[in-house]
């Protein structure tokens, strides 16, 4: 591999490690229960008096931006894969099938919370896009991502008589109907539950998070990003951070100038406008669309600014074998979650306030940075990583050095 290469390799390992940072902050408030807690159970917890604030910073920098980063770098990805020719593109047929597969199995047995599923969907629908020009790229992208505004914009100018959304909420309610319970109460009774509670949770909650998806838009805005990454690798913005120093602090200021202060309105709004329900899920939306990219952007390109300072490099560097391992520690940020805050294991979800759990994420995720060194010093990749590699060549690769 050349020097260039290598560089470009271990900056995006790095991006991904440091995006598994956000992932892991955001993904434990839903896997340890938290969210799903009355606010008067929330209140009689430890800690609770930092809670608000705590929403207010995850809001504003967190919510949203790293599974962003994430998206981009998955659109980075399908840029190498097509860089291969025909041969790369029925490879990365093959990668997307079988990340289905191991989405499917996550979604349906492990967490609802789970994002390979709809990576995998949308992805298959990438090489749609190969033969567009970068300029119909990033149009294509921006049309994606503030296709929300539009959807949200007609269900409050017809007063919700057009509801794309309402037949899959009408089949998640249908679906509570059937239990004879909410599916927040199958979420929180695997706090004290056995494996019995926990599968009775997975039974419904890849249907929650179904309409989750359908109800916060999410495949336009992920398709959207997807896209982006698809541009940025034809642009080999991170092949040579220096030559595009440039356009990088363009996009690092642009991103903050305009995603913060609507990142902030976000925020505001969920506090302040409430009726009609329509009117508030569209400043919202709006909020979101303008805040989460822009700054998912400007972090991204902040981030390879500082890669080119040696001190800076040398710090961020220590996320790259995280990042080369990202499919293998998303999956054990689930399990070590469920080991926690579930039944099955120590059972503590329900017990811990927003700062706890949130200093057991980071705790997790330096656990992670560290295992993550010493498996690579053993082995060529991550076990998952591992296993979706052989089966998209079609054969065993090799695992030890």
């Amino acid at each position: 591999m050349s020097a260039p290469a290598a560089q470009r390799t271990h900056l995006l390992d790095a991006l991904r490690g440091f995006a598994l940072f956000g992932v892991v902050w955001s993904n434990y408030a839903v896997l340890s229960i938290w969210l799903f807690m009355a606010p008067e159970a929330k209140a009689a917890l430890p800690g609770a008096l930092l809670d608000e604030p705590l929403e207010t910073f995850h809001t504003i920098l967190i919510d949203g931006k790293f599974y962003s980063i994430f998206s981009l770098l998955f659109g980075i990805g399908f840029g190498f894969f097509l860089a291969k020719g025909s041969d790369g593109l029925w490879r990365f047929y093959r990668r997307m099938f079988i990340l289905l597969i191991i989405g499917w199995l996550h979604l349906r047995y492990l967490w609802a919370g789970d994002i390979l599923f709809l990576y995998a969907v949308l992805g298959l629908l990438l090489p749609l896009f190969r033969g567009l020009s970068d300029r119909a790229l990033l149009i294509w992208a921006a049309a994606l991502i503030l296709s929300p505004i539009a959807i949200d914009g007609a269900v409050v100018l017809t007063n919700a008589r057009f509801d794309p959304v309402e037949p899959f909420v009408r089949w998640m309610e249908a679906s509570d109907a059937r239990y004879g319970n909410t599916t927040f109460d199958a979420f929180l009774a695997m706090a004290d539950g056995s494996w019995k509670e926990l599968m009775h949770a997975n039974d419904r909650g890849w249907i929650f998070r179904f309409v989750n998806l359908m109800e916060s838009n999410r495949p336009p805005k992920v398709l959207g990003l997807f896209l982006i990454g698809l541009w940025v690798s034809r642009r080999k913005l991170f092949a040579d951070v220096e030559a595009h120093a440039p356009l990088l602090t363009r996009l690092c200021i642009g991103g903050f100038t305009l995603g913060l202060p609507f990142s902030v309105l976000m925020w505001w709004a969920e506090g302040h406008v409430g009726y009609p329900p329509e009117a508030s899920s569209l400043v919202r939306t709006a909020s979101y669309a303008l805040s989460v990219v822009p700054l998912a952007i400007a972090i991204a390109s902040g981030f390879a600014l500082l890669w080119r300072n040696e001190r800076w490099k040398s710090r961020l560097m220590l996320m790259a074998p995280m990042g080369r391992m990202a499919l293998t520690n998303y999956l054990m940020q689930t399990i070590i979650a469920l080991g926690l805050f579930t039944g099955v294991g120590s059972g503590w979800g329900t017990r811990v306030s927003a700062v706890m759990y949130e200093g057991i994420a980071l705790f997790v995720f330096i656990l992670q940075v560290l295992w993550s060194h010493w498996w690579l010093k053993r082995f060529r990749f991550g076990p998952m990583e591992w296993l979706w590699r052989s089966l998209t060549y079609g054969k065993v690769m090799p695992m030890r050095k």
